[in-house]
């Protein structure tokens, strides 16, 4: 189980800071900056960028702070206990060290949610939390590998990966919206061609290509589960005829919508 002692969201210093453990804390530390900082590791000042992440162990000397005003992060002081202690070792996650997951503001949506969790009087409260805090140790694992995985993509194209992720999950719950590729490069204040070279960069497809893809697997899922018609069918995952429907689900699946519902239904059935 991991065990949240003390945490916080989105906290402000209206002064400049100097915080300093001496012989550190009986716990664990997880600090989410979001403000230019700085650190000492090994007696040594580094600069700690926005977006950052540092894990301290318990017992460790901790000094960090801000020169200016408005420093900001979030913060999970938690230990762990039984097999959870392996856990978090198996991630390898370098302690007193300065991290920088490639989406920092979803690590920072979970420490959120843990911080508002640990400040109710819910009757899951510790077993909501132990569960959220795994979330948390996972999800920060994936985003330092795809830090790694994308060390050489360029900055400039990085910043961008928070707001094309939104747009895919947008278009993958709605497939059958009207979506515009320049609507969405609009959005991000891009030029088509860019917006297009970015999704392209990030997901391996074109957008256009990603909507067909979703309106294919939404189609898959109803001929699967209910006796909908093809022609509703083809309206409620945003084709304007059936015809269109058709043509384009056997391009992509190799079959016709009837032939598949018909494969789906007889596979169920099979003893």
């Amino acid at each position: 189980m991991i065990k949240v002692f003390h945490c916080g969201h989105d906290s402000h210093h209206k002064k400049p800071c100097d915080i300093l453990h001496p012989t550190g804390l009986n716990n664990y530390l997880f600090l989410l900056v979001k403000q230019h900082a700085w650190v000492y590791i090994d007696g040594q000042k580094h600069p700690v960028q926005p977006n950052s992440i540092l894990l301290f162990p318990p017992n460790i000397p901790i000094h960090y702070g801000c020169d200016a005003a408005g420093y900001n992060d979030d913060w999970i002081h938690f230990d762990l206990f039984d097999d959870d202690r392996m856990l978090l070792d198996s991630f390898s996650f370098p302690y007193c060290d300065i991290l920088h997951p490639r989406d920092f503001h979803r690590l920072s949506d979970y420490a959120k949610m843990i911080s508002d969790e640990f400040h109710l009087d819910g009757l899951y409260r510790e077993d909501i939390i132990d569960r959220l805090m795994h979330i948390f140790l996972y999800a920060l694992d994936d985003e330092l590998k795809k830090t790694a995985e994308c060390s050489a993509v360029p900055s400039a194209i990085q910043k961008y990966h928070r707001e094309f992720a939104q747009i895919r999950t947008q278009i993958y719950n709605a497939p059958s919206a009207d979506w515009s590729v320049n609507r969405l490069a609009d959005t991000l204040c891009l030029s088509c061609s860019h917006f297009q070279h970015l999704y392209k960069r990030f997901f391996g497809c074109s957008c256009q290509h990603d909507i067909i893809l979703a309106r294919i697997a939404l189609a898959k899922f109803y001929l699967a589960t209910t006796n909908m018609g093809i022609c509703q069918l083809s309206l409620f995952c945003g084709y304007e005829t059936d015809l269109h429907f058709m043509r384009q689900f056997k391009r992509y699946t190799g079959v016709t919508p009837s032939e598949y519902r018909m494969q789906t239904r007889s596979s169920d059935i099979q003893p």
